[in-house]
């Protein structure tokens, strides 16, 4: 091919959706233990064309953490889980909801974050224990303790 024809190719496969970016991720992926940090859930879509309207997050052990000021947006705290509730959120647009989380000394090196996306009365389960199920949830890298 010439350097016309990739170009063109490259363009066009930049315009398709990436199976790796419809996820929730955290921000950082990694922290040290006994770290007292801030997570940023980063929500890139909403459910099947539906807005985001809450999210909820559930607590691992060794994991303590509070859901910071959205605007826009409600915190909500229960016992082990935190979210949010609000919005709404559109469906193509991407938000960061942030956590300031307490990682135990002894906390586990690698810490899923399950995430429940609710869109009206609609629910997506990011809850899958392997980054390469459909919908997995959320993780972090803990490094140990300096």
């Amino acid at each position: 091919m010439n350097n016309l024809a990739n170009a063109a190719l490259a363009a066009a496969l930049s315009l398709l959706p990436l199976p790796g970016l419809a996820h929730i991720h955290l921000q950082p992926e990694s922290a040290q233990a006994g770290q007292v940090l801030d997570l940023a859930l980063v929500v890139g879509h909403g459910c099947a064309g539906a807005s985001t309207t809450a999210l909820r997050v559930s607590l691992p052990a060794g994991v303590t953490a509070e859901p910071l000021a959205q605007p826009g947006w409600q915190p909500v705290t229960g016992k082990g889980e935190i979210g949010w509730q609000g919005g709404p959120l559109p469906d193509h647009d991407k938000a960061r909801f942030v956590l300031r989380a307490t990682l135990a000394a002894d906390v586990q090196p690698l810490v899923r974050l399950p995430v429940i996306q609710t869109c009206g009365q609609t629910e997506q389960r990011w809850i899958d224990p392997e980054a390469g199920d459909d919908h997995p949830a959320p993780a972090l890298t803990v490094l140990p303790a300096k």
